[in-house]
């Protein structure tokens, strides 16, 4: 029969995996399903399904099973089915088939006709019309994923499989496996989802929704090289004293800044930028040029903080770097700006800085630097300097300042200002003080074995120092071990330190007051607060800034400043020590006023701890 000798044809050709075997039984054959596909510029959704038990619409009949036990044991649903001049012929169907659209026999045997949008997804059919035509040119079948229309349990995720039976060459019949992937599908989905939602978690900050900073370098090389012909800036943020909000307010409020900001941030980027925040209150944005407009961001920050009643001195800062070469680095551009952040930190009268060339250079004179100082600090680089204090009537030495220098094997001595701002900036201040005390603390310890003459030298105190483990007990320690007196070894402030976090260093100060050791306030006079300070702070000495004595050539100003100061700390019974003294004027005022000790050129600049020995015991 000819049923017969399709499917000895279909077995032939291998279409069935080779675990199952086919074994043909006698019965009815189900009689066909006829797919009719219109041609020419209709859409693909308008194909009618019909299912029919008309045998005058089967092709093939037979009296035997074309098909037997085997098809029952293959999974999923079998469709066998013809293809000519743009019609689906349907020669033989499971009853699988049915079950996956949740049709019933009823509606075959009533002769309703389905439209394939009915039965497939709407997003789908695109898929499987593009399939479809893939296979028209193959000729060999296809293999697809898409959603049918169950019509009962709504959507099923179907995996169709087709191979071609041919006949010289050409296509002759198809047949077709449907399996219900559904369960898959959605673990794949869920899979997917969770793949996102983790994906979201790492690039984003979790507190402002903005992106991380690797996942907004990674953004902002994409939005620059998507649109060539825009120039773009970067800008680096920062908040000044933004920790006393989390310290006196607590970090509620302090978070609800942080996302307003955000939120003040995102709603001016729209989608024509990216922004991150980098940390605590760091942000770092990245938009067209012509979109910026500095002060009016500031008015927009201000707006902010008055909105949530904040009353601290919060200062906003801006950072920004203009983007010239677009294949440059996002990391670099990022630190450039930040370069340029950097330039203007704790400049009270300048808000924002642009990136230029020359702060380039500093930072990579600052690399050199970087790159140096352990091996200087290991190899005995730094020198110790003292500069001595006289007294202004009798004109002796009275003690010391211990300073460092700084003998590069390559390069010789190197100028302290183009190392100890940054060295007070990443920290290592601290320790090279720990440096400088120690082999002062070696020095005094050798004069008091020797017998000879012993004064005080000061030795200064960073900032950064009072935040290192227990500073009181270093000293203490420290002078244990060498077998010195406090009063041998003073310690010297600088005024800018009191300025935050006073309880710390005041706590500290005190303890090491109680034990015996001078404080002394360096560069006092350059402060906001000087004198509100001298009523609370524990000090026991002031170092006069020497820009007063500048001044005092220039106009009578100057003058009456020193006189005052050194008439208040007097009535307060706090010795003075006058910095900077350059020439006799100086000194002939300093002794009019009742200034009681000076520090300066015009007597002895800082010179090497051996030579500073010989002037003391020269005396």
């Amino acid at each position: 029969m000819i049923a017969y000798a399709m499917v000895q044809r279909m077995v032939s050709q291998g279409i069935f995996i080779t675990k199952i075997r086919i074994t043909l039984s006698v019965g009815k054959i189900i009689e066909g399903i006829q797919m009719r596909r219109k041609t020419g510029t209709e859409a693909l959704e308008t194909m009618q399904v019909c299912f029919s038990e008309n045998a005058d619409l089967c092709k093939w009949k037979a009296k035997e099973t074309v098909i037997g036990n085997a098809i029952r044991e293959v999974p999923g649903g079998i469709i066998v089915y013809g293809a000519e001049k743009g019609n689906i012929e349907i020669f033989y169907y499971s009853q699988e088939v049915l079950e996956l659209f949740g049709i019933l026999q009823r509606d075959i045997s009533g002769g309703k006709v389905f439209l394939l949008k009915d039965l497939v997804s709407r997003k789908d059919l695109k898929k499987l019309k593009h399939s479809l035509d893939e296979r028209d040119t193959r000729k060999d079948g296809m293999s697809c994923e898409f959603r049918i229309i169950n019509r009962k349990t709504g959507y099923r995720w179907v995996c169709f499989r087709e191979r071609a039976i041919t006949e010289d060459g050409h296509p002759e019949m198809f047949i077709a496996i449907m399996l219900d992937i559904t369960r898959e599908k959605e673990k794949e989905i869920s899979a997917k989802q969770l793949a996102l939602q983790s994906k979201y978690i790492y690039e984003h900050d979790s507190l402002t929704g903005l992106y991380r900073k690797e996942a907004f370098e990674k953004q902002a090389w994409e939005l620059i090289h998507k649109n060539p012909d825009t120039d773009y800036v970067f800008v680096r943020w920062d908040a000044e004293h933004f920790k006393l909000v989390n310290e006196l307010s607590g970090y509620e409020v302090g978070n609800q800044l942080l996302i307003r900001a955000a939120e003040l941030i995102t709603d001016f980027l729209g989608t024509e930028g990216v922004a991150a925040r980098l940390d605590s209150d760091h942000f770092i944005l990245c938009f067209p040029l012509k979109m910026l407009d500095i002060q009016k961001s500031f008015r927009k920050i201000r707006g902010i903080l008055s909105s949530m009643n904040f009353d601290y001195n919060i200062r906003i800062y801006a950072g920004i770097y203009v983007v010239v070469d677009r294949e440059e680095p996002v990391d670099f551009m990022c630190d450039k700006a930040a370069l340029a952040l950097s330039s203007i930190k704790g400049r009270y009268m300048e808000t924002h800085a642009y990136y230029d060339h020359e702060m380039m250079q500093n930072m990579l004179k600052e690399q050199e630097v970087k790159n140096d100082m352990w091996d200087a600090l290991k190899n005995d680089q730094f020198k110790v300097y003292v500069q001595p204090k006289y007294d202004v009537i009798s004109g002796k030495i009275v003690g010391g300042e211990a300073l460092v220098r700084w003998k590069h094997p390559e390069k010789g001595f190197v100028n302290p200002v183009d190392f100890i701002p940054f060295f007070e900036r990443s920290g290592f201040i601290s320790n090279m003080d720990q440096y400088i005390w120690e082999h002062v603390a070696l020095y005094l310890q050798n004069c008091m074995e020797r017998g000879n003459r012993v004064l005080p030298i000061s030795v200064n105190v960073s900032r950064i120092d009072f935040y290192r483990d227990n500073l009181y007990v270093h000293f203490v320690k420290l002078l244990d071990s060498h077998k010195l007196s406090s009063k041998y070894m003073e310690l010297e402030v600088t005024e800018s330190a009191y300025s935050t976090d006073e309880e710390i260093l005041y706590h500290t100060l005190e303890q090491l007051q109680r034990a015996g050791f001078s404080i002394l306030i360096d560069d006092f006079g350059s402060g906001y607060s000087s004198f509100g300070m001298m009523k609370k702070a524990p000090v026991d000495v002031l170092k006069l800034d020497m820009e007063f004595l500048r001044g005092i050539d220039k106009n009578g100003r100057g003058k009456t400043i020193v006189k005052h100061m050194v008439e208040m700390a007097k009535e307060l019974v706090i010795p003075v020590i006058a910095e900077g003294v350059e020439t006799q004027e100086h000194v002939e005022l300093l002794r009019e006023i009742g200034c009681d000790y000076a520090q300066g050129y015009f007597y002895s600049k800082p010179v090497p701890l051996e030579e500073y020995d010989r002037m003391v015991q020269g005396e």
